[in-house]
């Protein structure tokens, strides 16, 4: 029945059908059902722990290699990238997120996780570790990588589309829990933290990366704050179903 979908719902999602436990409220998802949503909720709780956990692991294993998470705004050279309308490409928070895109994207694209997998298996076939645990662990870390690639883009397009609305007029009569660009900066924040704590399982796992990862995860951490800062109230904004009681 009508009745049964939830308004906008698909307005306000990361587009992950198969990991979404509202597709059967989606009249978009109605429209293209052909993907597998098994235990959506597992999926995330197996990926997560405590949020500030993860921020807590991030600064002692930052401060380990050096990096100061407070500092990193000054030392990304800013882009020559021009916007016909908005400037956005100006703002502190675009070029985080598109130097933490093209970071990722390069570390992702090089040979690291595939060698660290290959050994893994390696070690399950010499009895290092038994089969059951090397798989267990394959299974983790590609999972995490995934994470990591659904992101990826997501990121940096719907941050700097905040950005653009939140520069239009339109939005100026509407309360901040009814304008668009805080329901967007929300929906980006969600991508970052899942994907820290996507990075954080290969930090924890790959220690000769571990300098590269600490890098890529400082970036990840300086566009949340910049996101934060840009939107204090994002948090206001419902987006209907994920939101709502």
């Amino acid at each position: 029945m009508d009745s049964d979908f939830i308004p906008g719902i698909y307005n306000w999602c990361d587009r992950w059908c198969e990991r979404c436990s509202f597709t059967s409220r989606c009249r978009v998802y109605e429209k293209t059902e052909n993907t597998s949503n098994s235990e959506p909720e597992e999926f995330w709780e197996n990926l997560s722990q405590s949020f500030q956990e993860t921020i807590d692991l991030l600064k002692n294993t930052a401060e380990e290699f050096g990096i100061n998470l407070d500092e990193i705004e000054e030392e990304i050279p800013l882009e020559e990238e021009e916007e016909e309308e908005y400037k956005v490409a100006e703002e502190p928070l675009y070029q985080v997120t598109n130097s933490y895109l093209k970071t990722a994207r390069v570390w992702l694209e090089s040979d690291s996780f595939k060698a660290f997998i290959t050994k893994l298996e390696e070690k399950g076939e010499l009895g290092l570790i038994t089969i059951s645990e090397a798989e267990d662990k394959v299974i983790a870390l590609s999972e995490a990588v995934e994470v990591i690639h659904w992101y990826l883009f997501f990121i940096h397009v719907k941050s700097s589309r905040a950005l653009k609305e939140k520069q239009e007029d339109f939005w100026d009569e509407y309360t901040e829990s009814e304008k668009s660009y805080n329901g967007t900066a929300k929906i980006t924040k969600i991508a970052i933290e899942r994907s820290m704590q996507a990075w954080i399982h290969l930090l924890n796992q790959m220690q000769e990366d571990q300098d590269r990862i600490v890098e890529i995860l400082a970036l990840l951490e300086k566009s949340r704050k910049l996101l934060e800062k840009e939107f204090p109230n994002l948090d206001q904004f419902i987006r209907p179903g994920f939101d709502e009681e």
